[in-house]
């Protein structure tokens, strides 16, 4: 047990050591539909979120993130470009819940640019407005693991203070591209 507790000691206080520093950020923006194809006529909605980036060296970081965004479609032509029959509401809001784990490589550019490009897992929730579960008569909610992607443009403005651009894509196993966001980020490095 005493050779298990030092092991464990060890690792945590040598992670601890090869960290350069952590941010916490928030970000907002537009964000798409999930799917162009099934949601029809899809339009932008608002997004938000926050992240915490843990930064390895000058290369690599793992960001955690929290997004929420909405976009309205139409749920009758939805279910008329599947089932080739037009039922349920004319227009309907979707609220789309993520959080994600991205494996991030940075960039240095010039002018104390640096652009961030990764990878990630992660699960989201999706719920349209309205609906419920036919038999416990609860909101309903699609779930899923999603790939997200990110690309983000970023600048240190004061000590600890950087401003950027975040943008992304979630990608699902049943969706070839979809859940496109982009929106200023604010973070504070410590």
């Amino acid at each position: 047990m005493k050779k298990i507790l030092l092991f464990l000691t060890f690792s945590l206080c040598s992670i601890g050591v090869s960290a350069q520093h952590y941010d916490i950020g928030i970000h907002g923006g537009v964000f798409t539909p999930i799917d162009f194809w099934y949601y029809v006529d899809g339009g932008m909605g608002p997004s938000t979120g926050v992240k915490f980036n843990y930064h390895f060296n000058e290369k690599h970081a793992l960001s955690s993130n929290y997004f929420h965004g909405n976009f309205h479609f139409s749920p009758a032509g939805a279910e008329e470009r599947i089932n080739g029959q037009r039922y349920g509401r004319e227009r309907s809001r979707a609220s789309f819940n993520a959080v994600s784990f991205v494996f991030l490589r940075k960039f240095k550019l010039k002018n104390d640019w640096q652009i961030n490009v990764g990878t990630g897992i992660g699960y989201f929730l999706e719920h349209w407005e309205g609906e419920v579960n036919y038999l416990s008569g609860e909101k309903d909610y699609k779930r899923d693991f999603t790939m997200p992607i990110e690309i983000n443009l970023n600048r240190e403005i004061s000590k600890n203070v950087i401003i950027g651009i975040k943008s992304g894509v979630f990608l699902t196993p049943f969706y070839i591209f979809g859940g496109l966001h982009l929106g200023p980020e604010v973070s504070y490095r410590f």
